[in-house]
């Protein structure tokens, strides 16, 4: 079990930095589950008040008492199913789309879900002003297939208002055996039809890290997440490519909803000879900054990052060092603008969890890029239509950029100085 710690606190935790894959979360660190401390002594005296500090809480008894009493449908009122709700209200008054309380049953089921195989549609989903987005669909993926684009807004799933569920909820509604159908209906951008679009579910498998060498010496290094094992094999990657010494190296992170932490710290290690990799602000606490560790690889081959609406939080990170640091040029489409850090929180009584906002993250020069997106040092677009063919107007600008030093005019183009 990883133990890199980022944050601590009493229960069993898991960061993350990204959102939902097929229901599935990707985590930076985990820790192993710890006694969360007994409050009932504190639940004890709140429940005689009904007073704590300015707050009196003597309402919610007579709402809830009153709700009892009152309700037309006797058999609908379920005490338990009660009191989650209320919990579930709290967080959600927070405003924080990246902030859920999960109940039992839905606990069960998300922590299941991390251990078995990953079933659904291969896309990242999350919430943008309060909004259910495709944040990514992954390569190869029967989403990706379907032609779901990052960005899409999610109206309906099957015939149900995508809006009368918690994020957590959709992506149950979402997911499902495989080989049967999800319809979703979506926005796109400007246009004012929606459109149905049905997907058949799969096992999804994802391949982390692919390299191309090509024949103008120029390699291509797509990373599609950052795992479990990642970093480990971009750094092999890299190790191979040095002993082919290329002229210049396209990091491909468009389409990477992000994941663990830990990962995009190694792997910017792996291209970034010293340096900060990124800042951690955390409540109460004194900002963090995180290095670079260990030796680079390749701190030096000409480097260009391509990125889109799709790459977020942990790609972000490792794309907003690497600019920051003058090590790499950023080319292609405003980033998703994902610049926080949730914690994971188990071990409760009754095997309810807490998933919450602990952290907000900045690059090494202190750009907050949560809601906004990096902006690439050149910005060039990738028309709908090019996504179903084989031309890639960003590919060919990076390589245009290695070789020359400059990109020539193309349509929707614009050079940051």
């Amino acid at each position: 079990m990883k133990k890199n710690i980022i944050i601590t606190v009493g229960a069993a935790i898991i960061f993350f930095v990204s959102g939902l894959v097929t229901g599935n979360f990707f985590f930076s660190s985990k820790v192993e589950t710890s006694e969360i401390p007994d409050t009932s002594a504190e639940v004890g005296v709140l429940a005689d008040s009904k007073v704590v500090g300015n707050l009196d809480i003597r309402t919610f008894d007579e709402v809830w008492k009153t709700t009892e009493r009152k309700f037309v449908d006797v058999e609908k009122l379920e005490p338990q199913k009660m009191l989650y709700g209320a919990m579930k209200g709290v967080v959600e008054s927070l405003g924080d789309p990246h902030s859920e309380f999960l109940d039992p049953q839905e606990s069960e089921e998300f922590l299941d879900s991390l251990e078995g195989e990953l079933t659904g549609i291969g896309a990242e989903v999350g919430m943008r002003n309060e909004v259910l987005t495709i944040i990514s669909p992954l390569r190869g993926s029967p989403a990706e297939r379907s032609g779901l684009l990052p960005g899409d807004q999610v109206y309906k799933i099957d015939d149900e208002f995508a809006a009368d569920y918690t994020l957590f909820e959709a992506i149950r509604k979402i997911r499902g055996p495989i080989g049967t159908d999800v319809m979703l209906t979506v926005f796109r951008g400007e246009e004012v039809s929606p459109r149905e679009i049905t997907i058949t579910r799969e096992l999804i498998t994802i391949e982390s890290v692919h390299t191309e060498m090509r024949d103008d010496g120029i390699a291509v290094v797509t990373v599609n997440n950052f795992a479990d094992n990642t970093a480990e094999e971009f750094a092999a990657a890299l190790a191979d490519l040095a002993l082919e010494n290329p002229d210049g190296i396209i990091l491909d992170l468009r389409f990477n909803g992000g994941g663990f932490l830990d990962a995009a710290i190694a792997m910017t290690s792996n291209l970034l000879s010293s340096g900060d990799v990124v800042q951690i602000h955390e409540r109460g606490k004194t900002d963090a900054k995180i290095s670079v560790i260990g030796a680079a690889i390749l701190p030096s081959t000409p480097l260009v990052v391509l990125v889109n609406e799709g790459s977020a939080s942990a790609s972000e990170i490792l794309a907003g060092a690497l600019q920051d640091a003058g090590r790499a040029t950023v080319l292609g489409e405003q980033t998703f603008g994902k610049g926080t850090v949730q914690e994971l929180i188990s071990g409760f009584r009754d095997g309810s969890t807490l998933r919450i906002t602990v952290a907000k993250w900045f690059t090494p020069s202190g750009r907050d890029i949560d809601g906004i997106g990096l902006e690439p040092d050149i910005s060039i677009e990738m028309p709908v239509e090019d996504y179903f063919t084989d031309r890639d107007p960003q590919l060919a600008a990076a390589v245009e950029f290695l070789q020359t030093g400059q990109v020539a005019e193309v349509e929707n183009s614009t050079v940051e100085n």
